[in-house]
């Protein structure tokens, strides 16, 4: 791995040499490029936020019994550290929806969803995805079906009402800020106690 080497110009800098200057010069050359390039391989810029990716264009969904396949097209120019995010929820406006980071991959391996909930009534999903870079916000989500969510209901027997969503990223821990991705700020303040506990 190739690295940054100032050591000669730290030398000629504390000398005081007559080159160093141009050492100096030199070095920041390398400080400057070595950085940008850098930012480039992590999809992250130095100064500042990236821009999101595109938005997918289609979320795809098949299933099978209780196995769902889900996938995103995305089908534009992207950074190679661009990272996919898939959520689903049992309410269309994706309250606190579950989220899969799936990396830099475009294709859920297939996974199982319970038909019913606890209480044997029939459960409807909605899918939807979005791509963000490390050093970007996420793009805007994309629906499966669009601006209207389709339903999408499984065809087994299982009986399971799913724990509540517990976000990711710099999320609120809650669940309930759905398309964060990595998160839409850097850092997430610790969560406060509910109720002070006597000493």
């Amino acid at each position: 791995m190739a690295k940054i080497d100032l050591s000669q110009v730290i030398s000629a800098v504390a000398q005081g040499a007559s080159n160093y200057p141009q050492l100096l010069a030199r070095a920041l050359q390398q400080i400057e490029e070595g950085v940008n390039g850098l930012g480039q391989q992590v999809a992250a810029e130095p100064i500042g936020l990236a821009e999101p990716p595109p938005p997918v264009q289609a979320v795809n969904v098949k299933t099978a019994g209780e196995i769902v396949h889900v996938t995103a097209t995305h089908n534009v120019p992207i950074d190679k550290n661009t990272h996919y995010f898939f959520e689903y929820d049992t309410d269309p406006s994706f309250p606190q929806p579950h989220v899969i980071h799936n990396g830099a991959s475009r294709s859920v391996p297939p996974f199982t969803l319970p038909t019913k909930d606890d209480n044997g009534n029939p459960v409807s999903y909605y899918f939807r995805a979005y791509p963000q870079k490390l050093g970007s916000k996420p793009a805007a989500p994309v629906n499966f079906g669009g601006t209207t969510p389709t339903a999408v209901t499984m065809g087994g027997s299982t009986q399971m009402t799913l724990l509540t969503s517990t976000g990711s990223g710099t999320a609120a821990a809650n669940g309930q800020q759905g398309g964060w991705g990595f998160g839409k700020t850097n850092t997430r303040a610790a969560i406060a106690p509910k109720r002070s506990i006597p000493a």
